[in-house]
């Protein structure tokens, strides 16, 4: 499960976006609970490996997956379509605009990224200023239903109006 679920509901089935999706656990994850998956990572190697793990579950063929640089923005043809958009881990800005607009309405958005909060020293620019997604996403089109920033991480759980 997306970590930071929580106790929302969602619906079963339909497209499942899964942007930075590394060795595809939380592909592999929707893809068991129904959903129909594109995965999305930079790495040959995780793309591999997830297509490796996928075909040992017998879901391989429930797992649309592609080698694509995110530098390049979010698949276009994907905009609208998506009941679940899961991004965990990867925290790029200049997508935060596009993942809300690759969901269908009431579609999930479930977004967890490195934070300052909770991190002692210097925790690196990797790591996003407190508010920070609560800022992003707050003036588009969702509902909020989740925020929390605590220990090293901030995880937003949103639906699209």
């Amino acid at each position: 499960m997306p970590k930071g679920l929580g106790g929302l509901e969602l619906r079963r089935g339909g497209r499942c976006l899964d942007v930075a999706c590394g060795l595809g656990e939380q592909s592999l994850w929707a893809a068991q609970q129904g959903f129909e998956v594109v995965a999305l990572d930079a790495s040959e190697v995780a793309i591999t490996a997830l297509n490796s793990a996928a075909m040992n579950l017998g879901i391989r063929d429930q797992i649309d997956t592609r080698v694509h640089d995110l530098d390049d923005g979010l698949p276009a043809e994907l905009a609208g379509t998506c009941a679940l958009v899961v991004c965990q881990r990867f925290r790029d800005v200049a997508l935060y605009e596009q993942l809300v607009y690759m969901l269908q309405p009431e579609g999930v958005l479930v977004i967890t990224v490195l934070s300052q909060v909770g991190v002692a020293g210097d925790p690196g620019a990797f790591h996003a200023p407190p508010g920070e997604l609560i800022d992003a996403f707050r003036e588009l089109d969702l509902d909020i239903v989740r925020s929390l920033e605590a220990d090293g991480e901030a995880t937003l759980v949103a639906r699209r109006r």
